[in-house]
């Protein structure tokens, strides 16, 4: 295994060279990373899960970090799939 120390990469996004440490960088990989979920996979990231008596397994984004960054993340999620069809 080789470990590379490079520190920067290319936004799907920008085109441009962005900090691999950044916050633009987090954000963009986690759009990427919603993009690779099932439909059930993004429902139970973004919603959270119950089982089958109702109790909380886990709460999903929209209860740790709120609906705004539900919004950000899924608008996030558009704009890199439109530059993906731009690319194409």
């Amino acid at each position: 295994m080789t470990y590379s120390r490079d520190t920067e990469a290319t936004s799907e996004l920008t085109g441009q060279t962005v900090n691999t440490w950044s916050e633009e960088w987090r954000i963009e990989t986690e759009a990427r990373t919603v993009l690779k979920m099932s439909k059930q996979e993004r429902d139970a990231f973004f919603n959270g899960r119950k089982d089958e008596n109702g109790k909380t397994i886990d709460r999903g984004v929209i209860g740790i970090r709120g609906p705004k960054a539900v919004e950000d993340i899924k608008a996030t999620v558009e704009r890199l799939q439109e530059a993906r069809s731009r690319s194409k």
